[in-house]
């Protein structure tokens, strides 16, 4: 399932073809198909636990795959943007049925350093499913735009393999819902967790707008004959799939130093993406920065996993879900919009703006540590 849950960004090499093939569509709109999708995911993301609850964990899962496999493909047989857009929603629709699943099933059969081993290898699954399906989407764009779509045919096999391997989980653990002990329980998230919740959102707010931004910093520079942003987006999330299987000894050996050093070497690396002029250093800097910065998004997971209480488990994975997807969703408007009002378009600029929001995000959380440190000390 993992290997899906990123799979709205499968289509983000075929942006600058899409510019030229729909001259009349603002750059925001024809990015919002990488993005647009999110809709439909934060809210079902919401509703899978309703959905699983009445039907299953397995069928909510084999439905969702269905339902993004039609949203997926048939795109290859239309051209109306507007058609297209209707779409996306729907493809979106059947990722966020089955998203919250491919997380919080962790969290509910592993504990300790299994868990956090196993959720870091769950973001590099994810990883590994966005850079197969980038790189394949890049080699079927020699083929027309439209074509990149079918490679949401490898939906089939993903469906295929949880109709026969993947089992139902106990029934006491309904959905992806945990009950709590008591009815009468009040559920109240701490602060700690709506603070990562909301980190969480900034975080992917950063990460969706270098990847989305970099076909295009490719096409400023001259650089995209034989369309290399796809190859590099691919090799991008190699980085991203290695960082998640080093996660688990990572987070031992630096602990609560992994999340700011991930900001600020993630900052560091944008600035250089950013001011490069070849291929191959834009290329480094990328794969560098997805590789250093997929070490943020699985700390604040397990993070959030260690803190929630077993009544609030599923909530704060779902509101986890939620902050990622909801990220996505606003990425363009929100660095374009951002980039219009300081009066800057170029996807350079605009990454740089990213950069230093790493920055800033990263100085903080250095603050804090060190405050954190010297309250314990006292």
């Amino acid at each position: 399932m993992s290997l899906l849950t990123g799979s709205a960004t499968a289509i983000t090499g075929i942006l600058p073809v899409l510019k030229s093939s729909y001259p009349n569509v603002s750059q925001s709109l024809i990015e919002s198909l990488v993005t647009l999708p999110s809709l439909t995911i934060l809210i079902f993301t919401l509703l899978s636990s309703f959905v699983a609850k009445k039907i299953g964990n397995k069928q909510t899962v084999q439905l969702g795959l269905m339902i993004a496999l039609v949203g997926g493909v048939t795109p290859f047989f239309i051209t109306n943007f507007t058609a297209l857009l209707i779409m996306r929603l729907v493809f979106g629709v059947g990722i966020g049925l089955f998203t919250p699943l491919a997380i919080s099933l962790i969290s509910m059969f592993f504990e300790g350093d299994e868990r956090a081993n196993l959720l870091g290898y769950q973001l590099g699954t994810m990883a590994l499913g966005n850079a197969l399906l980038i790189f394949l989407s890049g080699m079927l764009l020699k083929h027309g735009w439209n074509v990149s779509f079918l490679v949401y045919l490898l939906i089939i096999p993903v469906y295929l393999f949880v109709t026969f391997n993947i089992p139902e989980p106990p029934v006491s653990q309904d959905g992806f819902l945990i009950k709590t002990e008591s009815s009468k329980t009040s559920i109240k998230l701490n602060k700690e967790i709506l603070f990562l919740i909301v980190l969480c959102f900034f975080t992917f707010l950063i990460i969706w707008i270098v990847q989305l931004k970099m076909p295009l910093i490719f096409s400023e520079r001259g650089l995209n004959k034989n369309n290399p942003a796809s190859l590099v987006l691919s090799l991008m999330n190699v980085g991203g799939l290695v960082a998640g299987l080093l996660f688990g000894r990572a987070f031992v050996l630096f602990r609560h130093k992994l999340l700011p050093l991930g900001y600020l070497l993630a900052g560091m690396s944008i600035l250089f993406i950013s001011l490069s002029k070849s291929g191959i250093m834009i290329a480094f800097w990328a794969i560098f920065f997805n590789f250093i910065y997929s070490f943020t998004g699985p700390y604040i997971i397990l993070k959030v996993n260690q803190i929630s209480p077993r009544s609030l488990l599923t909530l704060s994975t779902a509101l986890i879900s939620v902050s990622m997807t909801l990220s996505q969703l606003v990425t363009p408007f929100f660095w374009n919009g951002l980039g219009a009002l300081i009066g800057i378009d170029s996807a350079s600029m605009i990454i740089r703006l990213a950069g230093g929001f790493a920055f800033i995000i990263g100085g903080i959380l250095s603050l804090r540590l060190i405050q954190l440190k010297r309250v314990k000390n006292d």
